[in-house]
């Protein structure tokens, strides 16, 4: 990812207001390529699950959530179902109480409906009326975010990226490290090595925590944990939930409840 090289899209980089919101509806599949902006944007939607990835992180973003993302940080989207986008551009200079980081965060009922009112409103809505009470609350929500360390740490070495890019694609793909690494072109003791020293995390460990993110934003979308346990490569509910409550402490139910 790192290797090319980003560009701005258009988008509302340019909008005349601080705070401006976009609504676009994608499909399964829908890839928008390694970009940025010159605004910090959070990602958000109503409905549907996003893949969004950085040279450090990528992270699966279901609805109960969205991915703050600062100014001129390069990322690519995917989308994993059918989504309805609603995306806040806010100019820089704003953006002093947000995070310097990217972060995945709660979105409140409150913050969800001032991002529907704002689209409401036309680009240049007055900063007097309504528009700009709602972009200025908009902000004051937005300082109060609250994070959730659901990020699933990427290798940078061109050979583990391969194969943590594959697992993103399809986490259920259950090839042993001696698979992975043929497939690769590395060892498997290379392989191992390098998720340990660029990830934090052994290979296992890397995949089991995939598999919980991955299966909590299924969670968050409507799935049952039957049916997520079958689609992140579990056998029965019960591994799937003892697999997430080892991964970060807590049941799948009460994780989906608390998100």
């Amino acid at each position: 990812m790192s290797e090319r090289v980003p560009v701005y899209r258009q988008n509302l980089d340019d909008a005349p207001r601080p705070v401006a919101v976009m609504a676009r509806a994608l499909e399964p599949g829908h890839s928008i390529p390694l970009h940025m902006h010159r605004r910090g944007q959070l990602l958000h939607a109503v409905a549907g699950i996003m893949r969004v990835e950085t040279a450090e992180a990528a992270w699966i973003v279901p609805p109960a959530r969205a991915l703050w993302l600062p100014s001129q940080w390069p990322h690519s989207v995917t989308m994993r179902s059918h989504v309805e986008m609603r995306t806040v551009y806010i100019d820089a200079a704003a953006c002093a109480a947000l995070p310097k980081q990217p972060v995945l965060v709660e979105i409140s009922g409150l913050l969800r409906e001032l991002i529907l009112a704002l689209l409401e409103e036309p680009a240049d809505y007055a900063e007097s009326g309504r528009g700009g009470i709602v972009a200025r609350l908009m902000l004051t929500e937005l300082a109060r975010l609250q994070e959730r360390q659901l990020d699933v740490p990427m290798p940078r070495d061109a050979r583990a990226l391969r194969v943590a890019r594959a697992l993103l694609d399809n986490s259920s793909i259950d090839h042993g490290l001696d698979r992975w690494a043929d497939q690769a072109g590395a060892s498997r003791r290379t392989l191992a090595r390098i998720f340990r020293s660029e990830t934090g995390l052994g290979f296992a460990e890397w995949r089991a925590r995939l598999r919980a993110i991955d299966g909590l934003a299924r969670l968050s979308g409507g799935a049952s944990v039957a049916e997520t346990a079958a689609s992140v490569g579990y056998a029965s509910p019960s591994a799937f939930s003892a697999m997430v409550h080892r991964t970060f402490g807590s049941p799948p139910r009460r994780l989906k409840q608390s998100g």
